[in-house]
């Protein structure tokens, strides 16, 4: 079982993610410590990447009356538009069996 390829992948993985995470945590614990500015131009990059992200977006909808109506409107019609595509399928699906085999 040693020599098998899938085994050798599986223990080079184990001991990269081993040794990975044990120079993580030294580095964490022997580091410098972060200062009161790093912290908070961390958070702010983080901020500014939400707000240009689909999470972002989401929430500025939520100040938006237009895109809110479209959205309930769209909402509104997409159920009765799955049906419809549903009944659709099934007839084309019955009349193509019932050609084949008359």
């Amino acid at each position: 079982m040693m020599h098998k390829p899938w085994f050798k992948i599986f223990i080079w993985f184990i001991s990269t993610v081993f040794f990975l995470s044990a120079s993580f945590c030294l580095i964490a614990e022997l580091g410098p410590n972060v200062s009161e500015q790093q912290s908070m131009a961390y958070m702010s990059g983080m901020m500014n990447a939400m707000h240009n992200s689909l999470m972002g977006l989401s929430m500025s909808i939520e100040n938006d009356s237009y895109l809110k109506k479209l959205i309930s409107e769209v909402s509104a019609i997409t159920l009765p538009l799955i049906f419809i595509g549903f009944a659709a399928g099934m007839l084309t699906r019955v009349f193509k069996r019932s050609r084949n085999n008359g």
